[in-house]
């Protein structure tokens, strides 16, 4: 699930499950989906250096960006995150059956 503000920038993202492409260990829509997000956390934290809120357990990944950001860390963050979901989307294009996109306004 991603989520974003009204003004479009996203506030939070949110990864569940595993893909079921294949076995674990095997799964590439399922390896993707975590390069993906875990490189935009990495870019949040280690380029950026914006602490966000985040939880990585099995086959989750949650991370929440802070609200009070300065508006230059937010230009850094945005391109990061939206490059994100556009590598989920190509993903998506592929394996339809095994990965699902939501997007929110909250």
């Amino acid at each position: 699930m991603i989520r974003r503000d009204f003004k479009s920038d996203i506030v939070e993202f949110n990864v569940k499950g595993h893909a079921g492409f294949a076995e674990h260990g095997q799964d590439i829509v399922c390896a993707a989906v975590s390069v993906l997000t875990q490189t935009a956390l990495i870019g949040i934290h280690e380029y950026a250096k914006v602490e966000s809120k985040y939880q990585i357990s099995d086959g989750n990944l949650k991370c929440k960006i802070p609200f009070d950001i300065s508006d230059d860390k937010r230009n850094i963050i945005n391109p990061i995150l939206e490059t994100m979901v556009l590598g989920l989307k190509n993903i998506k294009e592929e394996y339809s059956s095994y990965i699902k996109i939501k997007e929110e306004e909250v």
